[in-house]
């Protein structure tokens, strides 16, 4: 489990480690999932759903403190906004690089 997300899910949880590490295991699922909803979208050339996919993504990264993978989907969301091919490519790649780090 990464450091900022036991620190996090630590504070909320205690000593439940079964709650804490069904929390963690849905989140490393759906980071995997949406990443592959996002890299669709871009393909597809759907800004709108690429820009909804990374504010997901956000939020549930922000559920369990993870702000490496926040930022990230902080600037894809900008990155779909204003139609960036190249640039969103880039994110989708830093969050599939983030996920091996889960």
């Amino acid at each position: 489990m990464k450091e900022c997300c036991r620190k996090y899910l630590d504070l909320q949880f205690g000593d439940d480690e079964e709650i804490k590490t069904e929390i963690y295991e849905e989140y490393k699922n759906s980071m995997k999932a949406k990443t592959a909803e996002a890299t669709a979208s871009l393909e597809s050339g759907d800004w709108v759903a690429l820009d909804k996919i990374a504010h997901t993504i956000k939020g549930n990264a922000l559920a369990v403190d993870d702000k490496d993978m926040a930022d990230t989907a902080i600037d894809l969301r900008s990155q779909a906004k204003l139609h960036e091919a190249g640039a969103s490519e880039a994110d989708i790649a830093r969050m599939r690089e983030l996920i091996v780090g889960l």
